[in-house]
Parts: C-alpha cells; structure tokens; sequence
C-alpha cells in the first residue's frame, strides 16, 4: 500500500537537529540510530520497522552523511493480488552542503535552523528499491484464469474451460513437448 497506511503527527525521526556539528571542528562526527515501528515518506510511501543508523562527519563544505537503514513497505503481488511487506535496504552516501549555495539541491541542504531532513533523500533512495512488478514469492502461481480464486491456496476444482475450436490445433504442441 503506498501512502495512506501511517498515521500523521509532526513528528518526523528522519528530521535530525545536526546545528552543534556545524560549530565543531573539522572531523568531528557522531552516530544517529533509528528504530521507529512507521513512519510516512511523503504520501506516496509508507515504511514500517525503520532501523539503522547514520553517522554524520564534519567536513569543510557541511556534514557527510553515511550509513544504512533498513525497513519494509506493504504492496501488492501483481500475481495473486495478496498484500504482502517487501523489505527495502539503502545505503546513504551524501554530502549536506552547509551554508546551502543557490545550486544547491534542497534536499542536500541543512536549514539554517541547524535542522537536516532526510525524509526526501530516503524517499528517493526506497523509490528506487522497490520491484517494478512486486511479486510476493518467486512461486507465486498468481490466479485461476476460469474463477480467479488464488492458486497459492490450492488448485481449483473445475473443468478445464471451454477451448475455441479455432485455437484447439495448439494444445497438440502442448502434448508434444
């Protein structure tokens, strides 16, 4: 399910206060850990069990950024039509220019309140795990082409259907091979 499944506060973990690194010296990092049960990505994405932890490091342009969060987002199986949570993993590698130039990109700045948003990068960054065509297990058989029932729960108990006549001259390949 994209967007809609999370219940929205102003609370946002992805939204870091990193101001007192921006004082220190050159090198100085420190290590945020996540490990939020959801939290809402924009409203197209929706994340569960968000877990790791980014490390941020002083440097002269701002603050580099690395790390690895972990979490899972409910789809849809476009095969059996089941809901099902696909895990996500992304790696953050990034530089948070500070003071923030014209060119920019606003989701690579640090405001001037000393407040760092990931929320827009790991969208992106989960936007680009996720399957094109979501499928629930690689042996997923999908559904009854005659009664739509899921075939994951057992095959179904009906005659085969009705073959066009037409069409009838290819089952004998099938029977050949």
């Amino acid at each position: 399910m994209l967007g809609g499944g999370v219940k929205q506060n102003n609370y946002n973990p992805l939204r870091i206060n990193v101001g007192f690194l921006l004082y220190e010296s050159v090198g100085t990092s420190r290590k945020f850990e996540f490990d939020e049960p959801a939290v809402q990505i924009g409203d197209d994405l929706d994340i569960f069990d968000l877990q790791g932890s980014v490390t941020f490091t002083r440097t002269a342009q701002g603050l580099y950024a690395h790390g690895t969060l972990s979490a899972s987002t409910p789809l849809e199986c476009v095969r059996c039509l089941s809901d099902f949570q696909q895990a996500l993993s992304i790696e953050i590698s990034e530089l948070f220019e500070y003071p923030p130039k014209k060119e920019t990109d606003p989701i690579l700045a640090i405001l001037e309140t000393g407040i760092l948003d990931l929320t827009g990068l790991c969208r992106e960054l989960m936007l680009l795990e996720l399957p094109i065509q979501s499928i629930c297990s690689q042996d997923c058989q999908g559904l009854c082409p005659i009664c739509g029932n899921p075939l994951n729960e057992g095959q179904c108990e009906h005659p085969e259907a009705n073959i066009d006549p037409r069409l009838a001259v290819l089952r004998t390949l099938l029977k050949e091979s």
